[in-house]
Order: C-alpha cells, then structure tokens, then sequence
C-alpha cells in the first residue's frame, strides 16, 4: 500500500537521525521565472471547481505564494528537515530563510507565518498544508485526500476556524512532496503564468478555471470504452478529471437515465475498441465496452 500522509501544524513528524544524509543547497530560479506546472495548475483548478460547487469564489493564485510552495517542497526532498522529531512544516538551515523544526519550536507559527516573507515581497500572513505520497505527487491523489479530511476541508472551503476569507493561494510540487499555501492578503505579483509555450495567466483567463467535463448527450455513434459509472453528475465531473489526470484525456461523460457513464476514450470500429480494452484492462479491470446505439 502506497504511504500517504498529511501534515499540518499539530502533527509530529517521524523520529530519526537520518536527515543529515541527505542534506545539500539546491539551485533554486528567481521569483521573476516562477510558473505553474502541470500539477500544480490541475490543483489549483480542482481547488476551484470544488470550491465552485460550494458556492465560494475561487481564491487568486499567487505567484509568490507558489514560489514559496515549491522551494519547500524541494527543502523536504532535498534535505528532510521534518527528520529528527520534526514535521514537514520544519524548514532546513541549508537555504536563505530562517530554519526551524516546527515540532518543537516555540516560535513555530511565526517560522510558518513568516516565510513568504522570507522569500518574496508577499508580507501577508500565510498558511501551509504539506502532502506527501510515498511517490511522485499528484494533484488528484492530494486534493482527493485533503477534502476528505475534516481540519484540511476546513482550510480548503473557509470553514471551521477558517472562515475569514483567503485572499491568495499557492501551490508547488516537488518529487513526493504538494505544498498548499493559504495567504490574509493580497500578492502585489498580480500575473501568474502556466509553464509551457502557450502559457496563460491563471487569474485572467476563462480556461483557468476547471471546464465542466463533455458531456455526450446524443445518441452514441461510436463504440467507447466505458470505466465506470456514477450517480451525480458532480462525481462524474471529478472521475472524468482523474482519468484526463491518469493518461486518458478524451474522458467523457455520458448520461445513462439517472446514472453517468465515464468513457475514456471512443473508437469507429468494434475492432478497434477491443483492442484498446485488452490493454485497459490491465489498470481498469472492470472496463468495458459500449456499442453505438
């Protein structure tokens, strides 16, 4: 079973002395050449559909924020600083920020609270949430546990004790490690770009929120390949989001009386669709395929 585990300010990290083996500065980019990567642009938009569905406003990606995410996502993967009786908010004495175990400190929310600061012009008060997988970090595998968890759900929908409204997010990966920053103020870094050639900003454009998934509402002409199917639509929406996430990008949705059925992907000839089936199988044992109609 894969390890997975959250880590908030309440929480101990693991006991042990080998943190210091894996110590080492990393080359970290400025600020100024800071953009979204893969992940953590699907994050930011599954935080924003799902914060949608709640009825609340998404939240600004913040540039800054973000940068601060992932330099200590790569702080914890390079260096491990939440070893030794510590957590993985815990910072390292391997960088330019001021380092601290946050388990034990006693200025420990001041340690998290002030490092945007540290790193970057944003001097609002900020939050952090760390996940850490046992594998490469994905955002589903992330966002799929921090809303299942009550005190994480509670940071993500301002609920709980946090109801006063967050006013920038970022977010960083890096190897096993998602960082998830919450802000109190606004980014004076107003433009947040996505990596890549077609790069966009994330709190301008109309794509950078999460698209409703296609919905095949006509009658099916092709033979598709069908994963599973689920009893709301919102469900349908966030497996359709996981299996683009998982290597299918031309999931779907189609409706099925009161049921939705998850294609993932659709095919001119029988032929062709069991083919492709044999080889699903293999991920998606219970895959299966849909005649035209």
């Amino acid at each position: 079973m894969i390890f997975r585990a959250f880590i908030l300010a309440v929480l101990v990290g693991f006991a042990t002395n080998f943190g210091s083996l894996y110590a080492q500065e990393f080359t970290l980019h400025p600020l100024s050449e800071q953009c979204a990567e893969t992940e953590e642009v699907q994050l930011y938009e599954l935080i924003t559909e799902y914060r949608r569905i709640n009825n609340l406003p998404p939240i600004p990606i913040s540039k800054s924020l973000s940068y601060v995410a992932r330099v200590h996502a790569m702080d914890l993967s390079f260096n491990r600083p939440d070893f030794g009786g510590c957590n993985p908010h815990s910072w390292s004495d391997k960088g330019t920020w001021t380092p601290c175990c946050y388990a034990r400190d006693a200025k420990r929310i001041e340690c998290m609270n002030r490092k945007p600061r540290e790193l970057t012009p944003y001097k609002a008060k900020a939050w952090e949430m760390i996940y850490e997988g046992g594998e490469k970090a994905l955002a589903m595998d992330a966002f799929e546990l921090w809303k299942e968890i009550v005190v994480t759900r509670d940071y993500i929908l301002n609920q709980g004790k946090w109801v006063k409204p967050w006013k920038a997010m970022g977010i960083g990966f890096y190897d096993n490690y998602a960082s998830l920053w919450f802000g109190e103020g606004d980014d004076v870094e107003r433009i947040y770009l996505s990596c890549g050639d077609n790069a966009k900003d994330l709190n301008h454009s109309p794509e950078a929120t999460v698209a409703q998934a296609e919905i095949i509402t006509a009658k099916v002409s092709n033979y598709h390949i069908i994963a599973g199917s689920l009893n709301s639509l919102e469900k349908a929406n966030q497996e359709v989001m996981r299996m683009r996430s998982k290597g299918y990008p031309n999931a779907s949705i189609i409706p099925s009386g009161r049921n939705f059925r998850i294609s993932i992907n659709s095919f001119p000839s029988e032929a062709e669709a069991v083919q492709s089936l044999q080889q699903i199988k293999e991920s998606l044992p219970d895959a299966w395929v849909l005649k035209p109609e």
